[in-house]
This record gives structure tokens, C-alpha cells and sequence, in this order.
């Protein structure tokens, strides 16, 4: 298999040669006819009629475009989604180190990632790798929490329990033009990126990109242990990584109202895991090599005046190469590779009988399968079928929508036991009223329930994984108000929201890690999570030229376990998950420099989930600064950022054992034409 797909790594002219063959949703979801398409910006003022929509949005909505990563200091994906309410992050260090999100206590495989609107999947272990995706190609970032107010999507998309959508930055205009970003970044701990994109648009509405990034990273910072009365300052070691990816783009019109859309992605890092960090032994050999390519295609059109079509198909294709040179083992060397599969395609019809009514049918069909190289490994595979049935009713203050969501999993297993099916039917329903006349004050109310399989790590991964492993329902409950005061001369914008949620789960799946390679699954249940989340975002003109922004959010979470009076961790806040967390950033932008300072925080966190002696990871503040610059001319601009990250040197843990950096600076120069 390995060699099948040896012809995908740096073989650029396939890349592109392909692109032209197929398709890509365009960014975040699909607007049709009298579909609202969920987009706004909080720096610019004219956020006020955009930002309105977002305010009507039935169920939590928040959103960081490109307009805003550098007044937020923002230098990464995961450093944006830090600075979303209810997001938790876990991060073992290290430029391009592993980085998964979980919302609201539900865990990472609960947050379904999008990539200009088609699923990120990992059937192995559920969870999508956000250090892989580049932030100079990201025009956006939004999360939803339930069910999104654009319902014209796959039945996959609303499927898990919260919506991350990464939307690539276009350039399709309507007249012939080339673009071209070029983008040098290095920076503390010998950390090196290039990054290139360059296209073309038609006046046809033809357009078409490809782009490349490449990451090195010696990741040697130092940190602290103390051990007792003796304080050491040791380095990182065996944490070196190579990484680089490469993706291409291609949009066609097809007439008036059909669009073809394409994306192929090839991604390879071969890196070093450093390893917990254990008193007095730093012998560590891991390495890990992971390659995906995934090629997805879109096409959308509008049949009639009050019918519209979606379709989506996708392959995704996914290696992962395990070594550990340890002679504990036999012939002195662990090796454990898996490859993974996946096929999938959807069509969605969208039908609007009366300017109120909006009714949306959407079907998807997936196919996932994992091998590997062990002895124990019973080739699994899974065929899913999901379909739901979507209404939207609007007037001119309310808005409420439904949807009904089937789910079908058939598992199977070629040499060995496989484990049981499952199907179920999951409601959701979700409402907004504008309480005000000029709608700046808006009331939200929200329910969802959902079904969460088992991934095939938590089924059959050796020594851990157990058939009888039950797969997870949920119930979330969300309650908000969202208001923005109306502009005046010297508030640009100022928005609000307040979100108070109340969560269920049932059979609940914890994975603790044991190293970046080995978790611990356990199953607790039942999981109550209660949680508050505030957010605020605002610009002031200060003078001609000069302006401020202000954004901030803190989240409140309570998630504990509630499986069994008599165990130990019986009303216990569960691993890794803070009960008190948040960000704030402020910045000043004016015709000279720009500067902004930026920080992130969470409290006291637990390493297991019955907060046994020594598991305790305090809580933290990294703060940071920048400073920025775009020089304009008549045909291109050159931007230069310097930012200092954790400038205070704060020593702190994510994950118990993986020290953070300290103190470290990167500097940037980018070029767009």
C-alpha cells in the first residue's frame, strides 16, 4: 500500500495536472437563492449589517477572519481557536507539535472540523491535526456550537456536537489577473517556514491556485523541573520536525448558475516525539512519519428560482509511520504503521416554496477502513449512512430552525471480530428573536442531541481498544443574548455575547494520553458539563488614523463525572479540562507602527480524573506582544511583524509531562502581489 502512493510526495506537476479535474466548496458553506450566508467581520464598521445576521444566529456563533489575526497577535491556527470561548486546547509544544481543540467539555472527537466546507476525518483516532493547515491561507475561522444557521450543507457537517470551518482565502475577481503571496517566517529554537501562493483569475469566473508550506523546527527550548530543593534548566531533545504541504485549488463556472469547485492537499512530516519528561532519564528514540493526501470536490447549482442542488465527493488517503529504538524490545526496535481510507460523497436538496420557508434534504454516504502491520490487526471497516432532514422558519424577528439527523454505522472486520452496529435518530432545534426594533439585542435558545460512534482506535487499538466500548449520546442545551451598540463617531463596533449551556453525555469516551502516541480509553458513563461563555469585540476611532481593538472572552466550565458515588472520581472536574479559562487582546493600529498585546489563561487542571496527589497542573497566563507594518505601493505590499511569545517566560504545562516554551520571538516578512 505504502508504495501505491509513493508518486504523491513532491510531485508537483500530478498536483496540478489533477486540479483541473476537480473541486473545492467554496469558503465557509453555501449560500443559495434567499439562504443567508453566516460571514461577518468585527474589525470593519461595515460589520453592522453583517455582524447583524450573526446576532440573529440561533446557536452560538463566533468568528475570527484574516482582518483580525494580526490585531489579535494571533501567529497560528491554534493560537486563533485559543482565543475562542469554550475552546480547549491541547498542545504538547513545539513548533508544528500535535494540536487538537475540544468545545464545551465534549472532547476533540466531538468537533467536527471543515475544510472549506467538507469534513477533515481521521478514522483512526477521531481527531484532526490543526497544526497541518497553514494561517496565511486561511481566510477565517468560525465555530458553531449545534447546529449552524446555514442549512443548505451535508448531513455529515451536522453531525458532532461543534462545527470548526477553516475557509481558504480566494482571489477570483472578474477580470484577468495574476496574485502571488510569498511569506518567510523564522524564528526562536531554529524554527524556519517559507510559505508561497500564487494564481490566476479569468474574467470567465475561472480561477485557479496552488500553494506550498514548509516547516523546520529544532524545537530544543529550555524549560525548569524542580525536585525538591534542586532546579534544573534542561533542553527539549528528540524533538526535531520537517514537515511541509502542498494544495491546490480550481474553481469553473458553468453557466449562470452552476459552480464547480476543487481542492487537492498532500501533506508529509517526519518528525521526533519527545516524550514525557521523566526525572533524570531523557532517553528517547520515538518518530513518527504521517503523510495524507485528500482530494475533495464540490458542485452547486440552482435548478430553479426556488430549488437548488449540492454535491460533494471526496478520497482521502492517510499514513502513519511508528518507530521506537529501545532495547526493551525485540531486536531493539517498535514499529507500527497504519494506513487509513476513506470514500465519501453527498447531495443535499435545497427547496424554498415562500420567501419564510426554507426545507433542505441532505444524504451522505462514508467509507473508512484501517490496516496496519500488527499481528493482532483485524482490518476494520465501517460504511455510514447519514441523513437528516432540515426546516428554517424566518420573519422578521424570529427565526427557528429544525432538524431531524439519521445515522446508520454498519462495522465489519476482515479477519477478525468486528464490532456491533449502530443507528439512531437525533433531533435538534434551535430559535432567535430580535427583542429590539433595530435588532441590536437578540435572544437565542438552542437543544441538539447526538450520537457519537467509537473510532476504530477506541474499538480495536492493541492493548487498549475493547469492542464492548459504547458509543456516546449527547445532549446540549444552550441559552444566549448577543448585542451590538449602534456605531457612533467614536465606537466603530461593539459587540456582545453571553451564552449559558447546559450539557449531557451519556457513555462518555475519556482518552488520556500516555504519550503522543498511546491514550487510555475509558468509558465514564455519564458526563454533566455547566458552563458560561462571554465574548466581546469592539473597535474605537480614537483620532484620524489611529484606532483601538478590543477583544476578549472568558469561559466558565464545569464538567464532571457523575457515573458512580462510590469511585473516586465521582463529581471530579475531568482531565485537561479547566474549569476557568479565557483571552484578550488589544491593539493599536495608526499610520505608523501597529502594536498589540495579547494574552491567554486557563486555571488549575487535572492530569487524571481522580485528581490523585501529584496530577495538579497549575494555571497560567502567557502574554506576548507584536508589532506590524504594511507598506503599500501602487502594485504590491510588504508586510513585516516581529512578536515575542510568552514574554514573561511563564513555565507551564498543557499536558502533563510536555513542558511549553518559554520566552521566544519569531519575526516575519510577507509580500503579496
Amino acid at each position: 500500500m505504502r508504495r501505491h502512493f509513493n508518486f504523491f510526495r513532491f510531485r508537483l506537476s500530478y498536483i496540478v495536472f489533477f486540479a483541473i479535474l476537480s473541486m473545492n466548496v467554496p469558503a465557509f458553506g453555501i449560500t443559495a437563492m434567499k439562504i443567508d450566508t453566516l460571514v461577518h467581520s468585527l474589525r470593519e464598521v461595515t460589520v453592522n449589517e453583517k455582524g447583524n445576521r450573526t446576532m440573529k444566529s440561533t446557536s452560538p456563533t463566533y468568528s475570527v477572519d484574516f482582518t483580525k489575526f494580526e490585531s489579535m497577535g494571533v501567529t497560528g491556527v491554534a493560537d486563533a481557536l485559543n482565543r475562542l470561548p469554550g475552546v480547549t486546547l491541547k498542545d504538547y509544544g513545539g513548533a508544528g507539535g500535535l494540536k487538537t481543540v475540544s468545545v464545551r467539555g465534549f472532547g476533540a472527537t466531538h468537533t467536527n472540523v471543515l475544510y472549506d466546507g467538507v469534513a477533515l476525518s481521521d478514522c483512526q483516532n477521531g481527531e484532526v491535526d490543526l497544526s497541518r493547515y497553514s494561517l496565511d491561507n486561511i481566510s477565517s475561522i468560525n465555530l458553531t456550537v449545534g447546529d449552524n444557521d446555514d442549512i443548505f450543507i451535508p448531513a455529515r457537517s451536522a453531525s458532532l456536537s461543534a462545527t470548526l470551518s477553516l475557509s481558504t482565502r480566494s482571489f477570483i475577481q472578474d477580470i484577468d489577473s495574476i496574485f502571488l503571496t510569498a511569506r518567510f517566517k523564522y524564528g526562536s529554537f531554529i524554527t524556519v517556514s517559507p510559505y508561497v501562493k500564487i494564481g490566476r483569475s479569468y474574467s470567465n469566473g475561472n480561477s485557479f491556485d496552488i500553494s506550498g508550506e514548509y516547516l523546520y523546527g529544532k524545537n530544543n527550548y529550555p524549560f525548569t523541573i524542580v525536585n525538591g530543593k534542586e532546579i534544573t534548566h534542561p533542553r527539549r531533545n528528540n524533538s526535531q520536525m520537517n514537515s511541509g504541504h502542498v494544495e491546490t485549488n480550481a474553481s469553473f463556472k458553468l453557466g449562470a448558475r452552476t459552480t464547480l469547485n476543487g481542492k487537492i492537499y498532500y501533506y508529509d512530516n517526519n518528525r521526533h516525539l519527545p516524550g514525557p519528561v521523566i526525572l533524570y532519564n531523557e532517553d528517547n528514540n520515538e518518530r513518527l512519519h504521517d503523510r495524507n493526501f485528500f482530494g475533495h470536490a464540490n458542485l452547486r447549482s440552482s435548478v430553479s428560482s426556488t430549488v437548488s442542488v449540492l454535491a460533494n465527493a471526496k478520497f482521502n488517503w492517510a499514513e502513519s509511520l511508528y518507530s521506537d529504538r529501545n532495547g526493551k524490545y525485540l531486536n531493539g526496535l517498535l514499529q507500527q504503521n497504519y494506513y487509513q481510507r476513506e470514500c465519501y460523497v453527498s447531495g443535499a436538496v435545497l427547496w424554498v416554496p415562500v420567501t419564510s420557508w426554507s426545507l433542505v434534504y441532505s444524504g451522505d454516504y462514508i467509507y473508512n477502513n484501517l490496516t496496519s502491520n500488527l499481528s493482532t490487526d483485524v482490518r476494520p471497516y465501517r460504511n455510514s449512512v447519514l441523513q437528516s432532514i432540515t426546516a428554517r422558519y424566518r420573519v422578521s424577528r424570529l427565526i427557528v430552525t429544525a432538524r431531524g439527523l439519521l445515522s446508520i454505522y454498519r462495522n465489519g472486520a476482515k479477519s477478525g471480530e468486528s464490532a456491533d452496529n449502530e443507528s439512531k435518530l437525533s433531533p435538534s432545534v434551535s430559535a432567535s428573536y430580535s427583542l429590539l426594533d433595530d435588532k441590536s439585542l437578540t435572544f437565542r435558545a438552542s437543544y441538539k442531541n447526538i450520537f457519537r460512534m467509537p473510532t476504530f482506535n477506541e474499538l480495536y487499538f492493541e492493548h487498549v481498544g475493547t469492542l464492548t466500548l459504547k458509543p456516546e449520546s449527547t445532549d446540549q442545551f444552550n441559552v444566549g443574548v448577543t448585542y451590538m451598540l449602534p456605531s457612533n463617531g467614536f465606537i466603530s463596533s461593539l459587540y456582545v455575547t453571553a451564552d449559558g449551556y447546559y450539557n449531557n453525555v451519556k457513555d462518555k469516551i475519556v482518552a488520556t494520553p500516555v504519550n503522543l502516541h498511546m491514550w487510555r480509553m475509558l468509558n465514564f458513563g455519564k458526563v454533566r458539563t455547566t458552563g458560561l461563555d462571554l465574548t466581546l469585540a469592539s473597535v474605537f476611532n480614537v483620532s484620524r488614523g489611529w484606532q483601538l481593538l478590543a477583544d476578549g472572552n472568558y469561559s466558565f466550565q464545569k464538567s464532571i463525572s457523575l457515573q458512580d458515588k462510590t469511585m473516586s472520581d465521582y463529581k471530579k472536574q475531568l482531565a485537561y479540562t479547566p474549569v476557568h479559562s479565557g483571552s484578550a487582546s488589544v491593539a493599536c493600529e495608526n499610520p505608523f507602527v501597529n502594536l498589540v498585546i495579547h494574552m491567554t489563561g486557563a486555571g488549575e487542571r487535572f492530569s487524571t480524573n481522580n485528581h490523585v496527589k501529584g496530577s495538579s497542573l497549575g494555571g497560567y497566563v502567557e502574554a506576548g506582544v507584536a508589532i506590524y507594518r504594511t507598506i503599500p505601493t501602487r502594485k504590491h505590499n510588504l508586510e513585516l511583524r516581529l512578536d515575542l511569545m510568552n514574554m514573561f517566560n511563564k513555565q507551564y504545562e498543557i499536558i502533563a509531562r510536555y513542558p511549553m516554551p518559554g520566552r521566544a520571538w519569531q519575526a516575519t516578512i510577507k509580500f503579496t502581489l
